[in-house]
């Protein structure tokens, strides 16, 4: 009897520790200016950089952004990817 009682409770603890929902951003605005490198920041030498569109939405996470385009499309880029990134 204690075993039938043991499986469903462990199962429900399994399931709900993966389940903590999505991560809060730390800060959310619209773009003023920034880049995103095709590289990490440290490959200078070679590197190549397109603007953020100003006004774009932008979600700042604790490793990656993620820019709200116009079009209604996202744009997931690693923070070591952005440089000067302004919002407002």
């Amino acid at each position: 009897m204690k075993t039938a009682l043991f499986v469903p409770a462990l199962a429900l603890t399994l399931l709900g520790a993966g389940c903590s929902g999505p991560s809060k951003p730390l800060d959310s605005g619209a773009a003023v200016s920034g880049t995103v490198w095709k590289w990490s920041r440290q490959r200078i030498a070679d590197n190549e950089g397109n603007p953020i569109p100003p006004g774009s939405r932008v979600d700042v996470h604790p490793s990656l952004i993620i820019i709200h385009l116009a079009d209604g499309s996202r744009q997931i880029v690693p923070l070591d990817h952005v440089s000067d990134l302004k919002l407002k």
